[in-house]
């Protein structure tokens, strides 16, 4: 049964921070776990909770997210009522300086007459760059139950935790949301960090708009910091598994350590009951050759492995020679590693060419990334 919910998903408003993978790609589109894209993560999450009417809100550089997305119908969203959108900026009358989107709120702003035409209930607000596969029927149940004006969805942060860029935390008192700060490390007083998935009712988004509006404010984080003293916002804390994908340093973290915890992979991945859904490619089976050497990895299919591969991430099409060696590596489509090479913390883009007895290595703390088509 379809779900009251509506949901809305920011493609690429955080670019700055993952320059490196969004020069010919939106956030939503960049690979990830060797066959998805962080959008199937979105898509996934909602059409498990029934929810069928989503709208993706792109910025620019959007063609391979399209692509990707094609008509929606990988993850049953080819339909007649609901289905998925993609939402442009464009100009109206009432818009004529229609610009490229730096906030979430002119984003929102740009969309309130289309967002005036929801007849869903509920509406979910998520940005594209947080990896999870979370239950959203149970968060709108907890909604709900609370009568919030907006749930926040967070994670308990560790004591040791630091970011590349202040984020939003909060901290709670009876479940409901009692001090709010952006922030780049865990402190006492905001102990949760928002995974940026807010819940809300769809008149109370209408509120915000318009109340932003009035108030010439472009940032929707503004709006609730400006807003949590005196209305109804409550959190719904994420007990799961978590990639905050927020800065290429990130992304390459939590590649690889998805790569050798079996466990996250097992909660992310393989949920009998909430399966990520992506692109189908019918692509061939991958072929280990003789002497081919596998640890801690995840290989896409249509590979073809002769050498060495550990604790990496290989999208589909990949090769790597005989005698290559490949560590704590996160290739894409495409990419060859010629004979006898050896890499290690390396992002190489699609199609990729290293060639024979090439050594490349940067630093766990420093990976070093290979532009789309280089030869090396």
């Amino acid at each position: 049964m379809r779900t009251s919910a509506v949901g809305i998903v920011f493609s690429n408003l955080n670019n700055n921070t993952l320059s490196k993978l969004t020069s010919d790609r939106t956030v939503a589109a960049i690979p990830f776990g060797c066959r998805y894209r962080l959008i199937d993560f979105c898509l996934s999450n909602l059409i498990n909770a029934n929810i069928t009417h989503i709208n993706i809100i792109a910025n620019y550089n959007y063609r391979s997210l399209l692509d990707h997305i094609g008509s929606g119908k990988d993850w049953d969203l080819a339909r007649r009522v609901g289905g998925i959108n993609v939402i442009s900026p464009y100009q109206t009358s009432r818009t004529p300086t229609a610009k490229l989107y730096s906030h979430h709120m002119e984003a929102l702003k740009n969309m309130k007459e289309y967002i005036s035409e929801f007849k869903e209930d509920t509406v979910i607000l998520m940005d594209s760059d947080s990896v999870l596969n979370i239950n959203f029927s149970d968060v709108i149940a907890a909604h709900e139950k609370s009568a919030a004006d907006i749930t926040f969805v967070t994670k308990t942060l560790a004591p040791d935790y630091t970011a590349k860029h202040p984020q939003l935390m909060v901290s709670t008192v009876a479940g409901k949301i009692a001090d709010m700060a952006l922030s780049d490390s865990y402190t006492e007083r905001v102990p949760e960090l928002s995974l940026n998935i807010f819940v809300m009712k769809t008149n109370y988004l209408r509120k915000l708009i318009a109340d932003a509006e009035a108030a010439g404010i472009e940032s929707l984080t503004e709006m609730m910091l400006r807003g949590y003293k005196y209305a109804n916002y409550r959190t719904y804390s994420f007990g799961g598994y978590v990639a905050s994908v927020s800065s290429f340093l990130d992304y390459f973290r939590c590649s690889v350590d998805l790569a050798k915890n079996e466990k996250a992979r097992e909660e992310l991945l393989w949920k009998k009951d909430a399966p990520i859904f992506t692109k189908v490619h019918n692509s061939t089976p991958t072929v280990y050759h003789p002497g081919a050497e596998i640890a801690d990895s995840m290989i896409a299919d249509d590979c073809e492995i002769e050498g060495t591969v550990i604790n990496s991430v290989l999208f589909r099409g990949v090769k790597v020679a005989k005698g290559a060696v490949v560590s704590n590596c996160v290739l894409f489509r495409g990419t060859s590693v010629g004979e006898g090479a050896t890499l290690n913390c390396i992002v190489a883009d699609k199609d990729v060419q290293i060639t024979d007895g090439v050594t490349l290595s940067g630093h766990e703390n420093m990976p070093f990334y290979i532009q789309k088509n280089r030869k090396v």
